[in-house]
């Protein structure tokens, strides 16, 4: 089998439009796709469930919800020799699955493989993940430029680390590697890309064709106790120094290809918006050139009608005077 697609969810209807989505997003023949579901809903709610996918659905575990043990368990049970992780309220595009499976199998050290996410508004939510000083992850220009900005489309690029809500990856080097249960919350899907870089020495790839809908944490909001915390930070950020201190010179030039790709989108956006500043002092200056003019013309005006004003009131008193001298004694 070609490709398994596992998902870990609670909710039919953000389960049944990732299936539907997924219909389209792949090209591959019935019998090479099989998608494995953990589910940690109510056994009632499962009734709701409706796969239009067009390919094999299956819930293959029932345990309570935990992100690492749940995938870790349905990569055990897959067949396929391709594993695709995906969020349940993630909504692929046309040929989203294809174009992973393309970079991934034509990028000769590519071994796992993120997408392009964006909000309901159209705005980037996930183009690769960087680190900051302190060694904390964040999302790549995230929330700052349209999903279809030029910063974010063109050709596949290396990426330190991508999101699990959408990862492609091989299932030996999962297996091998598997998701670290010692998460809470988040934060074991960037050291499996950690993990996969240092101890397989392969790639990470960003593809900007493997791309969706995902209203960030959807998911976790179904979940009691799915806040941020302090422990997975801790965690991550170990990790993260340790893969920097053992990094071979390849890996960190490609870290510095992606900070420096970030820094050039960055100032072209900054640059964009003191343009758009500039333009909008211009504009501010021109209405309040209009405006000035505008007062300027109404206080003419104004001084005209006082001096008409004055001028019927000396006729109205000359009128009145003569009119009283004209009257008889």
């Amino acid at each position: 089998m070609r490709l398994s697609i596992l998902v870990v969810s609670r909710t039919p209807s953000l389960l049944n439009q990732m299936l539907a989505s997924v219909a389209k997003a792949c090209s591959l023949e019935y019998a090479e796709i099989e998608i494995l579901c953990s589910w940690n809903g109510a056994t009632e709610a499962e009734q709701a469930i409706s796969n239009t996918s067009g390919y094999e659905f299956l819930i293959a575990q029932r345990d309570p919800y935990h992100f690492a043990s749940n995938l870790n368990g349905l990569a055990e049970r897959a067949n396929g020799e391709l594993l695709l992780l995906i969020n349940d309220d993630v909504f692929l595009d046309a040929g989203s699955i294809d174009a992973a499976i393309n970079c991934l199998e034509n990028e000769p050290k590519a071994g796992l493989v993120g997408g392009r996410l964006r909000n309901h508004q159209g705005q980037l939510t996930h183009a690769g993940i960087l680190f900051n000083s302190r060694n904390s992850p964040y999302h790549r220009l995230d929330q700052m430029v349209p999903a279809d900005a030029t910063a974010v489309m063109g050709s596949n690029r290396i990426m330190p680390a991508v999101t699990g809500a959408l990862m492609l990856i091989r299932r030996q080097h999962f297996l091998k590697l598997r998701l670290n249960e010692n998460y809470k919350v988040c934060g074991e899907d960037l050291e499996i890309c950690l993990d996969l870089r240092q101890h397989h020495e392969l790639e990470v790839w960003y593809c900007p064709a493997a791309s969706g809908i995902h209203e960030a944490e959807t998911s976790r909001q179904q979940e009691n106790n799915q806040e941020g915390n302090s422990e997975d930070q801790c965690l991550m950020r170990k990790r993260r120094r340790e893969f920097i201190e053992q990094a071979k010179n390849v890996q960190l030039i490609h870290e510095i290809l992606a900070y420096s790709l970030e820094a050039e989108t960055l100032q072209h956006i900054m640059n964009s918006r003191l343009k758009e500043f500039d333009n909008l002092q211009d504009e501010l200056k021109d209405e309040l050139k209009h405006l000035q003019d505008e007062l300027k013309h109404l206080q003419d005006q104004n001084h005209s009608l006082q001096l008409t004003r004055l001028g019927q009131q000396q006729k109205l008193s000359k009128l009145q005077k003569e009119l009283t001298n004209s009257k008889p004694g």
